[in-house]
């Protein structure tokens, strides 16, 4: 339907493959998926509060939390949707942050899931080859001695609010609706966010750049993770990355390569880790831990 190709587009975005639900699954069905794979990997039987970040719910009411917490068995909790697009799971991740914090929740689900291919308009060649759909899910809890989060970083502004937007064509007020996006502007702004995202964070929680163990970044585009390592001065190898296979999934991008990352053994008890994450709106957001799993 466009004018590309296979080798086009790995070199401008690094992406190999997608996922995209099948006739008959739905966006609730595979948060609740996600969302039971990481209690069962938790261990635990239930949670205080649960939190799914998404901008891609199929409808406004009722909301997918409400949804997923009657699959899976958690009614009476405080179950509540959270939109900060592809910065959803951080935005999400302070959220729970300060929940558990403040004393208000012992435990935390925290679900992203965006199922964005349905939004595409596949004549638009700069966003068409872009997105998949996923969902990923961490059960948080308070962590012991100085393990995990230490720092968070989140803000947006709302004046770059049309960098990427899910409407008509610009140049075409008659054409269908899909996900908009200005590239060269997006590209610009991501690196230049994730970037100073970073430093804040490692600032705040009093690290040298050279301390960082891992980055788990926002897979949007591997050209844009790979400028911004580079600007900070961190080895890409440091970063997880997964984007070959999944693609641009949005809020679910970040717990789908820390599941990822867990599982090739990258992520260690006491490494310090950032995560960091930039979407429309526009948004961003990040933290710094020290990673530690399940019985940490």
């Amino acid at each position: 339907m466009v004018a590309t190709s296979d080798a086009w587009i790995v070199e401008r975005t690094g992406i190999r493959e997608r996922r995209r639900l099948l006739p008959g699954e739905t966006l609730e069905g595979l948060a609740a998926e996600a969302g039971r794979r990481a209690l069962a990997a938790a261990a635990v039987p239930g949670v205080d509060a649960l939190i799914v970040a998404t901008c891609s719910r199929e409808h406004p009411i009722p909301p997918v939390a409400c949804s997923v917490q009657r699959e899976l068995g958690l009614s009476g909790i405080p179950a509540f949707d959270l939109n900060a697009a592809c910065s959803g799971y951080l935005y999400g991740l302070s959220v729970a942050d300060s929940l558990i914090g403040g004393g208000v929740a012992g435990t935390v689900l925290l679900i992203g899931v965006d199922t964005l291919t349905p939004l595409v308009d596949y004549t638009d060649r700069t966003t068409c080859v872009l997105f998949g759909d996923a969902a990923g899910a961490t059960v948080l809890g308070r962590a012991r001695g100085n393990a995990g989060i230490v720092a968070i970083e989140w803000g947006a502004d709302g004046r770059e609010s049309g960098l990427i937007y899910y409407g008509v064509r610009p140049s075409d007020p008659h054409s269908e609706a899909g996900i908009r996006m200005a590239g060269k502007g997006t590209y610009r702004l991501a690196v230049e966010r994730l970037c100073d995202v970073a430093r804040r964070l490692c600032a705040t929680a009093g690290w040298g750049i050279d301390d960082v163990d891992a980055v788990v970044p926002h897979q949007a585009n591997l050209r844009i993770i790979e400028s911004a390592m580079d600007r900070i001065g961190i080895p890409i190898e440091k970063a997880v990355i997964n984007i070959d296979k999944y693609g641009n999934t949005s809020a679910a991008s970040i717990p789908l390569a820390l599941s990822d990352g867990v599982s090739a053994g990258r992520l260690h008890d006491g490494d310090r880790v950032l995560m960091v994450g930039f979407g429309a709106g526009v948004t961003w957001g990040g933290a710094a831990l020290r990673w530690t799993g399940p019985n940490g």
